[in-house]
């Protein structure tokens, strides 16, 4: 019954089983989409992403996300007068404003990538940047560190149908099924968003979404590499 034909593409390994994937992640993260439908609902409420209210939910899930131990002091985190996680993020996004502008109506099954690649790489690097200003404030050897990871839950979160997350687990994925070498950095990233528009767009857009019919696109994406990677990492 069902039998493919010799002519229908293979499914590639990121999406391969995916039922099962995103099965197996609502079953054990449901901290995670609680988290992420409230800041969805949120985004919704907002022409301006800048806004205070909205920024007070993404701060709520990068700490949901496992980001909150790079962010500072807890009781900082919603600090947006003085030099608090929400200060530095405030000034993050003032900066990206103009490459923001040109992204948030986008979605990564319909957009030629090629003419947005500098707000994208932009975006990216201002957010994920090391320095005084920098929202990671953990300080390896005295400096403080790349927020990478945190830049992308930040993207997506921004535009969750566009941009993509790239945690450990989906790099390990992007590994694994494209050869991407691990690690982060401005090129990977944007690397890593084609070859998901490629994943996504041979499965077929509406056989994808159907996966998960409520759900912004890339958070499905996401869900699939992460469970991906943590099998390919045990």
């Amino acid at each position: 019954m069902g039998n493919r034909s010799c002519n229908e593409p293979k499914d590639k390994p990121i999406v391969i089983n995916a039922k099962y994937k995103v099965d197996e992640f609502n079953r054990t993260g449901l901290h995670y989409n609680l988290v992420a439908k409230a800041v969805d609902e949120e985004r919704h409420k907002y022409v301006d992403p800048c806004t205070r209210s909205f920024m007070r939910y993404i701060i709520a899930m990068l700490i949901s996300f496992d980001m909150g131990r790079m962010m500072g002091r807890v009781e900082e985190a919603y600090d947006f007068e003085g030099t608090g996680f929400g200060s530095r993020l405030t000034l993050k996004l003032h900066k990206i404003r103009p490459n923001l502008e040109q992204l948030m109506s986008l979605s990564l099954t319909e957009v030629d990538l090629q003419p947005y690649e500098k707000d994208i790489l932009k975006a990216y690097c201002e957010l994920s940047d090391a320095g005084e200003e920098a929202l990671n404030q953990r300080k390896p050897r005295g400096k403080n560190a790349h927020f990478d990871v945190g830049a992308t839950k930040v993207l997506h979160f921004l535009n969750p149908r566009l941009f993509i997350i790239v945690d450990s687990y989906a790099a390990k994925a992007f590994h694994m099924a494209h050869g991407v070498k691990p690690g982060y950095s401005h090129q990977k990233y944007l690397e890593r968003m084609k070859l998901a528009q490629e994943d996504i767009l041979e499965y077929g857009v509406s056989r994808f979404q159907a996966l998960e019919p409520d759900t912004p696109i890339m958070r499905i994406y996401d869900k699939l590499t992460f469970m991906t990677g943590k099998k390919y990492a045990t």
